[in-house]
């Protein structure tokens, strides 16, 4: 079976620190700051907003009909996570992750609020510590799961495929 349940791991030090700065944020209520594109469906700002996100729009920054490019750079010069569903973000020679602010892609599906819904589990991450995602992480999110590719402060990148099955997080596991 590819997908299994994450295995708990030695933690080095450099994990300690990092556990210990996401349960200060998660003390502190730190929230999540997105800014969605012209892409990015209203249903689905309305859906965040309720989650208790900051959803900034494009048209709050009057950038409607701008180039791709115009906002990553808002983004990023923000300290906000782009979210959107256009899926051009995600070729790597357009964007390479060392030049982009944290970005998620969703596809929705049918596009039903249950289909929203589902596509957010992706979202725990930035809900939980959102001061790891200010840049260097594409996730691209799907009703059925979510893919992460993240670079590494040492210059190594990584990817991880995740699904939630029976009300439980699972890692795709390579053999």
């Amino acid at each position: 079976m590819p997908y299994a349940l994450g295995e708990s791991r030695r933690r080095s030090r450099a994990d300690r620190t990092r556990k210990e700065q996401v349960i200060d944020y998660v003390r502190r209520r730190a929230k999540p700051r997105f800014y969605a594109d012209e892409n990015f469906p209203g249903a689905a700002i309305r859906m965040l907003k309720r989650l208790g996100a900051d959803v900034l729009t494009v048209r709050d920054v009057r950038r409607h009909g701008h180039p791709d490019e115009n906002h990553t750079a808002e983004a990023l010069r923000l300290g906000r996570i782009l979210i959107t569903c256009d899926r051009d973000y995600l070729d790597n020679r357009r964007f390479p992750l060392i030049h982009c602010p944290a970005l998620i892609v969703c596809d929705f599906g049918s596009g039903t609020a249950e289909d929203m819904q589902r596509t957010f589990a992706c979202l725990g991450g930035p809900f939980t510590a959102p001061q790891f995602f200010d840049k260097w992480t594409k996730i691209y999110a799907t009703r059925d799961g979510w893919t992460e590719h993240a670079r590494h402060l040492d210059g190594t990148t990584s990817r991880h495929r995740y699904r939630i099955y029976r009300g439980r997080m699972q890692e795709w596991q390579s053999d």
